[in-house]
């Protein structure tokens, strides 16, 4: 993974600048007060360079993460087991990054920050902070306080954001390990009037836009639609469509 490229070019820029100074400086000193000189310059570089990570990356709130390296297929983590590209909003901000993984057995965006002397660290990032981001082509948000049509309390968590409308689809993926492997768990949902609805096929989707039922059929079937935990990204197609009658 690399430093972001603004930043790895303004700590270049500083050690040549830094560098450069010593060498003017230290020419004519004696080695003991060149040790005291060299000491300070690098305690300041250490300094800066801190100001300006934490500068340009405020959204690092969280605790310090041991990423699972030792398997492609057997992890806790949305799709695979790869730092990847992806985005965060915080404080209303978007931040296009390099180095994330989310975990769902605990249900943290995982981020691989570097530290002032090029050390790579884990965060989970703190959900308080990260409402929402992207990732692998999936947006997930941070939802507290929904409820079933029952209203029954249902998870706090991060959501995966499916279609994005006055209605909304979302998925709520899960992850527990059993011994020495990982068991999923996938539920898809409809958000309406402050209700989130289980959906388990296109038929019960179909049942919640009983205003536009006969049309909506007629779209799912000339387009072939079809709707499961494996594959749902047909309810988007369909949301859409009601939504623009």
């Amino acid at each position: 993974m690399k430093i972001h490229t603004s930043l790895r070019t303004f700590l270049i820029t500083l050690i040549l600048l830094i560098t450069v100074r010593l060498n003017s400086d230290a020419q004519n000193m004696p080695l003991s007060v060149k040790n005291i000189f060299f000491e300070k310059q690098k305690q300041n570089l250490k300094d800066t360079i801190s100001k300006r990570i934490g500068a340009e990356s405020p959204f690092i709130v969280g605790y310090n993460y041991n990423p699972v390296t030792n398997s492609e297929s057997n992890h806790p983590y949305f799709k695979e087991n790869k730092w990847t590209k992806g985005s965060l909003v915080y404080q209303g901000l978007v931040y296009n990054l390099e180095g994330f993984k989310y975990d769902i057995e605990i249900d943290k965006l995982i981020y691989l920050s570097y530290g002032h002397d090029n050390t790579m660290n884990g965060v989970a990032l703190d959900e308080n902070f990260i409402g929402e981001f992207s990732i692998l082509n999936s947006t997930f948000r941070y939802y507290r306080n929904l409820k079933n049509e029952a209203g029954r309390k249902l998870k706090t968590g991060y959501y995966e954001v499916v279609y994005d409308g006055k209605l909304k689809f979302l998925v709520r993926s899960e992850k527990s390990k059993t011994m020495n492997d990982y068991s999923s768990l996938t539920d898809l949902f409809l958000l309406k009037n402050e209700t989130l609805i289980g959906i388990s096929s296109m038929r019960k989707l179909v049942s919640e836009l009983k205003d536009k039922e006969k049309t909506i059929k007629e779209f799912i079937k000339n387009n072939s639609l079809t709707l499961n935990k494996s594959d749902y990204s047909s309810a988007s197609r369909v949301l859409k469509f009601y939504e623009n009658l």
